[in-house]
């Protein structure tokens, strides 16, 4: 993949990380499906992509939901509250990614 395409991803990637976070609820989680669309990416024939940034927001969604709906997620059962996984933002603080 040539840099170009890896730079333009590059641009895309915290508003991609900020989406599955909020889909997943884990940082590590999320990590991984940014990383997998980018391996999507990376096997594409770019001439059909013609809206990178819905391309890789579709993959992104796409990822996060057959995450969620696989077999494992459903066997587990969390006993409690609930609550997203917070990671350090921009400005340093704790929580989710700020909307884009």
């Amino acid at each position: 993949m040539s840099s170009t395409i890896a730079d333009e991803f590059e641009s895309h990637r915290p508003r991609l990380f900020g989406l599955a976070y909020r889909m997943l609820g884990s940082a590590d989680e999320a990590e991984a499906m940014v990383q997998d669309a980018y391996l999507r990416l990376s096997g594409a024939d770019r001439a059909e992509i013609e809206h990178l940034a819905a391309w890789l927001a579709k993959v992104v969604t796409n990822l996060c939901l057959t995450r969620l709906t696989s077999a494992k997620v459903r066997r587990e059962q969390y006993v409690g509250t609930w609550l997203p996984e917070p990671v350090v933002t921009s400005d340093g603080t704790l929580g989710p990614p700020p909307l884009p």
